[in-house]
């Protein structure tokens, strides 16, 4: 274990949700040194996507300050938007290639935990890509192993540090935490509602 690299990650909110990750192992003479290196090994679709939402972002930014009057018109661009996330979702869910595909325990802005009967070393680095379902988005990122913990006779769960990685794809995975962690709030109050209608019709 690297604490120090571990104190990195534990330094964001984490939410226990499950997201399509793709990885794909690397040299550490692979990952960008820069963010212009970066930059330049973003695939266009990956630009693309966070452009898209993040244009969304700052479009309805505005409408909030208007009041009553913008609503109605808040609400037709969000539908329109929400066409283009869907699209965008069917684009970016093709966009397989050759890294192997698996499904996180959870996520957050200090990197991803995931559960695996492959071996892995403290150190080993991955080209990193995360498919945020519900915003319509993805990442293209690189992580480090900076903990593994022995799950069963056969399973480890490990802990990946984003290492290289744009500021705005970081604050778009801590978004996307607080929206499920929101998403997963709301479930739970129905849930309860539904148990208490339940008992008291009993």
């Amino acid at each position: 274990m690297n604490s120090e690299r571990l104190g990195e990650f534990e330094q964001y909110f984490q939410i226990n949700e499950s997201i399509r990750v793709n990885l794909f192992a690397v040299s550490n003479g692979q990952i960008p040194k820069s963010q212009l290196e970066l930059e330049d090994d973003i695939p266009p679709l990956f630009r693309l996507a966070n452009e898209v939402s993040e244009l969304e972002q700052s479009s309805l930014r505005p409408l909030r300050n208007l009041g009553d009057i913008a609503q109605e018109l808040a609400t037709f661009l969000q539908a329109q938007s929400r066409k283009i996330d869907l699209i965008m979702s069917h684009i970016l869910a093709s966009e397989q290639a050759q890294d192997n595909a698996i499904q996180c325990d959870s996520y957050g802005g200090g990197g991803i935990r995931f559960t695996s009967p492959e071996v892995h070393s403290i150190g080993q680095s991955f080209r990193t890509k995360l498919f945020l379902h519900h915003e319509a988005s993805a990442v293209y990122c690189y992580t480090e192993v900076v903990a593994v913990e022995k799950q069963d006779s056969e399973h480890y769960q490990y802990t990946l540090l984003f290492t290289a990685i744009r500021t705005t794809d970081q604050e778009l995975i801590v978004r996307a935490s607080l929206h499920a962690q929101t998403r997963q709030l709301k479930k739970r109050q129905e849930l309860e509602l539904a148990q208490d209608d339940s008992n008291n019709d009993n």
